[in-house]
């Protein structure tokens, strides 16, 4: 299992995917025949539309700079990683929800988005915002692997899905709800961590069983460090919440050991770990280095706790929404995406470059 963190793999991967040396026609031809996501809100462009949840973004002001500026479902003002990253990969503009009715199959080839916003590895994290738990999204999946093979045959559809990427990020809305449930009474966060290690694992599997041989999954942002959560903390001084940012990471680390484990038990396969714990809090520790100045509150509203419903056509925006890494109390601004800006994205590509060096 590999690790991307070194900063002079993103200076090679991005040579590598834009450079002029390679011919027009070669760089046609993407290295992944298809992109698939699963997970929860920051991968999420549009599935929560199609579902009685109140865990949508499908108003205004989200997607105020999404091109066309009209909300998606998309929680940001405009694009995420998926876009991004289909974009860069040469596949294709947008990632399209899969539940959405109107999916051309042209798009179906290329790969499609299963990820739902609220919802995590863990069952009943989702029950609580009736969104798609990891299991209903791997079940939407083999929905997605009958429609493939109508359209373009078996032995085609199982060529497409084996030279995919398969995308996973999940798991913070289960330990965000594990702070806020009795379960932190009864169970310690150690042992909470390994029961969803375990539901990672299952789904890995399943989605290898598949068919899926190229993994990229995300560990845990420092999601102490969002506002919602600081206020939640209670803290006047509007500090990170540094005990959940420290289970984040000790969760990453057995996240680490067992991606390795399952890539040297299931054969073929390339499993890689994003780190976005240390992308996200690069820029929060050295927010002036990347151009933002508020990195406590959301644009939108008070940025104290305003997402989803709460952040609505009625609720007032910050005017400089570029100083701003939140764009609600959750979730970043799409510029913290933004491969120019070091930003998330530059831990995923660096990921992207170790799955294509088969």
């Amino acid at each position: 299992m590999a690790q991307a963190h070194h900063p002079l793999l993103l200076l090679i991967l991005l040579l590598f995917l834009s450079s002029t040396a390679i011919p027009s026609s070669k760089r046609t031809q993407p290295k992944f025949s298809a992109v698939f996501y699963f997970g929860d809100s920051v991968l999420d462009t549009g599935n929560n539309n199609h579902l009685p949840t109140v865990a949508v973004a499908n108003h205004a002001p989200y997607g105020r700079d999404f091109p066309g500026k009209k909300p998606t479902g998309r929680f940001s003002d405009g694009r995420l990683i998926p876009d991004l990253l289909n974009e860069r990969l040469q596949l294709k503009e947008f990632s399209p929800p899969f539940l959405d009715a109107r999916l051309p199959n042209s798009d179906v080839a290329t790969g499609v988005n299963f990820a739902s916003a609220g919802s995590g590895f863990n069952d009943q994290t989702s029950r609580l915002s009736n969104t798609l738990p990891m299991s209903k999204q791997v079940d939407l999946f083999e929905d997605y692997l009958l429609r493939l093979r109508g359209i373009v045959g078996d032995k085609e559809a199982s060529r497409i899905v084996a030279r995919s990427l398969i995308f996973i990020s999940s798991g913070t809305n289960d330990f965000s709800h594990y702070y806020r449930s009795p379960k932190k009474r009864k169970m310690e966060i150690g042992d909470y961590q390994d029961i969803v290690l375990q539901m990672v694992q299952v789904y890995v599997k399943e989605l290898y069983d598949l068919g899926g041989r190229q993994f990229c999954l995300a560990g845990l942002p420092p999601f102490g460090c969002t506002p919602i959560q600081i206020t939640l903390s209670g803290d006047p001084d509007r500090a990170c919440v540094d005990e959940q940012n420290w289970d984040a990471h000790v969760y990453n680390s057995k996240l680490q050991r067992l991606l390795a484990k399952l890539q040297g038990s299931l054969h073929g396969s390339r499993i890689v770990y994003v780190d976005a714990y240390r992308a996200l809090m690069e820029i929060l520790e050295n927010p002036a280095k990347y151009g933002f100045t508020e990195t406590t509150r959301g644009c939108c509203g008070t940025g104290l706790r305003e997402v989803a419903l709460l952040c609505n056509a009625f609720t007032p925006t910050c005017k400089n929404i570029s100083s701003y890494v939140f764009y609600d109390a959750v979730h970043p601004t799409e510029r913290v995406y933004i491969p120019g800006y070091k930003s998330l994205s530059y831990v995923i590509y660096q990921s992207i470059m170790l799955c294509m060096m088969y």
